[in-house]
């Protein structure tokens, strides 16, 4: 007995010692099965690291304990190696609260996102805010890699809750910078130069489509990237192929599936360059297969009018093909005054992407249209002998 109370007490010691100096702490993987990764957007094939190229890309966790810290790996931007002005842009939220801003940096191995908490259950919200245009998201360089997470010694990681609760709808949205929201917040005095510092991809029209349809969603979408070419990071090829793969050499299907099978997709392709003949059919066709006969699959006429015959001839195509298929649509909600592509407007500074506020307005007439077309479609249904 007193050969097992030492040992008791010996444990006991090193214990408290190592609350008390700090050292003792819970290392989570990141590919817990806790951990709410936006859908379509993180590969986590990658030596047990979970990471993503896309803008817009987010991740939901609850965690105890009293701090939380995300481990990070910069080696692709560090071998490449990356502009340190061009490194990815993150924004992180605690229990709610207001957001934090951080560049991640060459030396940059943890992010504390929360310390001196008090005990309880808490709540981590972080988006990957901006990753440079011109840098390869294909091989990929120019990512967010996370390692793991650092808890308090004995604090674990659960499901979000409350505001950050699981959301019951899936939704998709492929497209070039207008989707991932590339100079949204770009000022008229500097123009836009397409840096990080002017992207914020949580303020493009997706976010209120996802928020009105209670939907977790995934942002797929490079700058300068078109239906058959590639991105302008010369890298990325065009959306037809990278509709389903996460990168290079990851897939982004499972079984031939896209996980989880979307509720909704969106696909807004055609401002760099629009469908050559037979593109919309054959997508269409893919993102059917590889998805449900319920999911809704929504192409989207640009904002500026742009590759609207293409798109409205390739579609009908598909129609034609495939008359039993109630759930493809046609979004067209006309030419936006503001997107002229001829110089800055009030509420675009190059004419071409919106700022946030033309944006939201952008992401309500969606909505709108969307309703629409359901309502069209489910009226003509009840309508039926």
């Amino acid at each position: 007995m007193r050969r097992r109370s030492t040992r008791l007490w010996l444990g006991l010691c090193v214990l408290l010692g190592s609350a008390m100096d700090g050292r003792a702490a819970t290392l989570v993987s990141a590919t817990d099965s806790h951990i709410a990764y936006s859908p379509y957007n993180w590969c986590q094939s990658v030596a047990a690291c979970a990471q993503s190229p896309n803008p817009g890309a987010y991740l939901k966790m609850g965690f105890t304990g009293t701090s939380l810290a995300v481990n990070l790996d910069v080696s692709p931007e560090t071998q490449a190696p990356v502009p340190v002005a061009q490194y990815p842009i993150l924004r992180y939220s605690v229990d709610g609260k207001a957001p934090v801003t951080t560049q991640l940096t060459p030396t940059t191995t943890s992010i504390s996102c929360a310390a001196g908490l008090s005990g309880g259950p808490h709540t981590l919200r972080m988006q990957l805010v901006a990753g440079y245009v011109f840098l390869d998201f294909w091989t990929p360089v120019n990512v967010v890699r996370i390692t793991g997470f650092t808890l308090d010694d004995g604090a674990v990681v659960c499901a979000p809750s409350g505001a950050d609760a699981l959301q019951p709808h899936a939704a998709l949205f492929y497209g070039d910078s207008i989707t991932n929201g590339d100079n949204t917040v770009a000022n008229f005095k500097d123009g836009v130069t397409n840096a990080t510092e002017t992207q914020d991809a949580t303020v493009g029209y997706v976010q209120p489509i996802a928020a009105a349809l209670g939907a977790e969603y995934g942002v797929v979408a490079y700058g300068g990237a078109s239906w058959d070419s590639g991105a302008a990071d010369s890298h990325t090829p065009g959306l037809m192929t990278f509709w389903q793969s996460f990168d290079s050499t990851h897939s982004r299907l499972v079984s031939g599936k896209l996980s989880p099978i979307p509720d909704d997709i969106f696909v807004n392709m055609g401002e760099n360059r629009g469908p050559a003949a037979g593109d919309v059919s054959s997508l269409l066709t893919s993102l059917r297969a590889a998805s449900s006969t319920s999911t809704n699959i929504w192409i989207i006429v640009p904002f500026s009018g742009r590759a609207r015959t293409a798109l409205t001839e390739g579609f009908a195509s598909y129609r034609r093909a495939r008359p039993k298929d109630q759930r493809a649509f046609l979004l067209d909600i006309g030419d936006n005054p503001y997107l002229t592509d001829s110089g800055a407007t009030m509420l675009a500074v190059d004419g071409q992407h919106p700022l946030a506020a033309l944006d939201a307005l952008l992401g309500a007439q969606l909505i709108q249209a969307r309703a629409s077309k359901l309502r069209e479609t489910l009226g003509a249904k009840r309508r039926r002998p």
